[in-house]
């Protein structure tokens, strides 16, 4: 099999329904909350390494280009939470009949937490 094929086909929405889409989009920002993840056990590792070379770290992720990353981590939260919702809800048979309403619902509320979320990152910290 190869891979890359695969990862492209992720990113083809040409022929695609919105469910499709959503479930890429998913699948998406899971891997990006994985990787941030994975990064923020190595920030927190610096610990041991001392008080200097953890303040180091930190300040990179409290400067103004970090900012864009929060809202992308954000974005990535909001979609992974929300869309993730759906699927429960409807491999549990719930409102399988007015999916594509419920699938329309989760992209707005997405919209707007992550408008709100914008908001809060721009105007608190």
């Amino acid at each position: 099999m190869n891979i890359g094929y695969v990862l492209r086909s992720w990113f083809k929405l040409r022929g695609r329904s919105l469910e499709q889409v959503s479930f890429a989009a998913r699948r998406l920002a899971g891997i990006i909350m994985a990787l941030y993840f994975l990064a923020h056990m190595i920030d927190i590792s610096t610990v041991v390494l001392g008080k200097d070379v953890y303040n180091a770290f930190v300040g990179v992720f409290t400067s103004p280009p970090a900012i864009l990353v929060d809202l992308f981590l954000w974005a990535a939260l909001v979609i992974h939470g929300v869309l993730g919702l759906y699927s429960v809800i409807v491999e549990m048979g719930i409102m399988v009949e007015k999916r594509k309403t419920l699938l329309a619902i989760s992209w707005v509320t997405i919209v707007l937490l992550f408008l709100i979320g914008t908001w809060v990152i721009m105007n608190v910290f």
